[in-house]
């Protein structure tokens, strides 16, 4: 078969075609390429003969057209698409005007740019006023030498950022994990095959020794990271070590710049080292600088941070009271309680401390159409966070991406439902667990039989029995994919729900009646018992941790270290062994990161140790107040102590416990106060009433 020649239009509508089996509408197919029905009407004429070079026919059905199939056919159709040599679009045009500029160590002839882009000069000299906007948020300058030509100046970190941000925005996620096969190698034939001129600017050697290195790390450092932010890791450690390997390096002063503020994590600066000694090894670079071991550990810093207890001795204690604020302060202004979602707060956790590390060393956002149809979707709503953001968020200005993911993590919330369903749905996303969320949440809002939904991440996919779902939906287009499935936005259009409910119609009527049958003849006794031991423990627990509760005032001390140790030797010795080493690791995470509340006299210390027994909770009075930090960076005056501790390793009951008592702290205003003000009787019957409404 000849090379396919096509408009980057007809690859767009011929990849719907391929992707939903049972049709699309001439309005779906303007829609998403945002034209109007005459010309998806000339396009579907011009691809008639198209198709028939692979003898597969467009047959038109009351709900639109779709191929009539055939698997071999459609199989090197698939194959030739992806492969198809079509026109640049103005966006990646622009994106390897960039690149080019940014590797070329010299001047550079607007002659030879336009030749190797296939452009007219003019067209480029257009390109670069655009670019170069781009370039002053990274403080890049283009200079223009008469006769010579013109040449990028950028430092190298921004150089990386952006050239390996630039790749990563031009691959699709399903097909760059398909460049590799079960051993994680290098496919090279495929590599050979594939035309994206985007991948050229890797080093295939380099790239087979990152991805095969990383993918070891990912069980047990990357669990956290979804598809799209693991295929950037490996494409910015490729070209890195392409750029360290050209002697091309990052300067000591750049590294400040970044870190000025923020430190890095120790764990991430570990990670980033082992992998750094093991890919120098591999690939033959005689010595990695310090500067490139921080600097690879910014970008993991960046990655999503995996939720911390707040007990841990990482654990941010005041990006938690932040959170717990911006829920507060939006279910206040939307008059809707999202501070009763516990998900929404773990999830809105891990997002932002993930964007504030992402912040240090920012690659270019990309435009995805998707966030502004959520902004649009949820326009009050976005407005709302935008301006609560800014108030508990002063000093970090969130990208508009950024924020409208927080919008995404508050929509999903707020479209979360728990009616029962009877169906069994794989979404698979390769942005990461938030729109996958609310594509979930739309899902069932709008297709009340669903009563499961799995959430894949491309890289797990040949982990997963596909046999056990009804419905696979996914974000992307999966080239080669064998199951059925079908493509969707995350915000579910009219159109997409139309197909869906089409295609599930039948298969449902049959599921409800075996499910029905299955249930009237399948008691679920040992399930119910379960279900009783789990709450009887439950109970217990919560018995022991209020009969421990106290509040008391202690005696004056002459500084917080003795004060202290003073009330770690007052608890019962069925909670404490050693006090002197509990009281010092107190005193650490107090001048580790600031522990004081806000508007208020409380300071909330956390503790897990082995020398801990068992859980407990207490508040204690000060005579006189000290001094300290709290967490808006602010002096203020301590004058009562809440102390919450936990045997070290900590069981998932006693931690769902221990931080249900800390998020009601903070919860409202009203909280705040009574744990302010409040005496041992009042705390004690909030306290009952929170554990009665959580077991109910």
């Amino acid at each position: 078969m000849n090379d396919l020649y096509i408009s980057n239009r007809e690859k767009i509508i011929l990849e719907h075609l391929l992707n939903q089996k049972n049709g699309v509408t001439i309005k779906y197919l303007a829609n998403r390429l945002n034209v109007s029905t005459r010309t998806i009407y000339r396009e579907i004429s011009s691809l008639e003969s198209t198709l028939a070079q692979y003898q597969l026919r467009l047959q038109k059905e009351e709900d639109g057209y779709y191929i009539k199939r055939n698997s071999k056919f459609i199989e090197e159709l698939q194959s030739e698409i992806y492969n198809a040599s079509d026109e640049l679009t103005t966006k990646k045009r622009q994106s390897l005007l960039m690149i080019n500029l940014l590797m070329e160590p010299h001047e550079i002839k607007m002659e030879s740019l336009a030749y190797d882009l296939k452009v007219s000069v003019g067209t480029i000299q257009q390109d670069l006023q655009a670019i170069e906007e781009i370039f002053k948020e990274y403080d890049i300058q283009i200079k223009r030498k008469k006769a010579r030509g013109i040449k990028a100046k950028a430092s190298e970190s921004s150089l990386r950022l952006i050239v390996s941000g630039l790749i990563a925005s031009e691959l699709n996620e399903y097909n760059f994990f398909k460049l590799f096969d079960q051993n994680n190698l290098l496919q090279k034939k495929v590599m050979n095959k594939n035309k994206n001129p985007f991948l050229k600017v890797l080093d295939p050697a380099a790239l087979e020794i990152v991805y095969k290195l990383v993918k070891q790390y990912e069980e047990f450092q990357f669990e956290e990271v979804n598809d799209t932010q693991l295929q950037s890791l490996i494409l910015f450690i490729t070209f890195s070590i392409k750029r360290i390997k050209e002697n091309q390096l990052v300067a000591l002063k750049e590294i400040n710049k970044h870190t000025e503020e923020l430190k890095v994590r120790e764990r991430s600066e570990s990670i980033s080292r082992a992998l750094l000694t093991e890919i120098s090894a591999q690939y033959g670079l005689s010595h990695i600088p310090l500067e490139e071991v921080v600097f690879l550990a910014l970008q993991i810093d960046g990655l999503n941070v995996p939720l911390r207890d707040e007990f841990s001795d990482d654990y941010d204690l005041q990006l938690s009271f932040q959170v717990r604020e911006l829920i507060r302060s939006v279910s206040e202004e939307m008059q809707v309680q999202f501070y009763q979602d516990e998900t929404l707060f773990k999830d809105l956790f891990a997002h932002i401390s993930a964007a504030i590390q992402r912040n240090k060393a920012p690659m270019p956002e990309v435009n995805n159409p998707l966030l502004e149809k959520v902004h649009n979707e949820y326009k009050d709503l976005s407005l709302t966070i935008e301006e609560k953001l800014s108030k508990e968020f002063p000093n970090f200005e969130f990208q508009f991406n950024e924020l409208l993911y927080v919008v995404i993590h508050f929509a999903s919330a707020y479209e979360r439902n728990s009616s029962a369903q009877l169906l069994n749905v794989l979404i698979i996303c390769s942005s990461g667990m938030g729109t996958a969320k609310i594509l979930e949440s739309r899902l069932r809002k709008n297709i009340p039989e669903v009563t499961n939904v799995d959430v894949s991440r491309i890289s797990q996919l040949h982990q997963l029995n596909y046999e056990k779902y009804d419905l696979i939906l996914s974000t992307i287009f999966l080239q080669g994919f064998e199951e059925e499935y079908k493509v969707v936005t995350p915000l579910l259009m009219d159109d997409e729900l139309k197909s869906i409910r089409t295609y599930v119609g039948q298969l449902l009527r049959k599921k409800v009646r075996e499910l029905r049958d299955l249930e009237k003849g399948m008691p679920k006794i040992q399930e119910d018992h379960q279900s009783f031991q789990d709450l009887y423990a439950k109970i217990v627990s919560v018995k022991r941790l209020l009969e421990l509760f106290d509040l008391k005032e202690i005696a004056y001390y002459k500084n917080l270290q003795e004060t202290l140790y003073q009330i770690c030797l007052g608890l019962p010795e069925t909670v404490l062994e050693d006090p002197r080493v509990v009281a010092q690791k107190l005193e650490k995470r107090m001048n580790t990161a600031p522990i004081g509340i806000p508007n208020t006299g409380i300071g909330l210390f956390h503790c897990i140790h082995e020398t801990i027994k068992e859980p407990s909770f207490s508040i204690v009075d000060l005579p006189q107040p000290f001094d300290i930090i709290n967490m808006e960076q602010k002096k203020m005056k301590l004058n009562r102590i809440l102390l919450l501790l936990a045997p070290d390793p900590m069981d998932a009951s006693t931690q769902d416990m221990m931080g249900t008592i800390s998020a009601s702290i903070v919860e409202s205003d009203a909280n705040l106060h009574l744990f302010n003000n409040g005496s041992k009787e009042q705390i004690e019957h909030h306290l009952n009433q929170l554990f009665l409404e959580k077991m109910n």
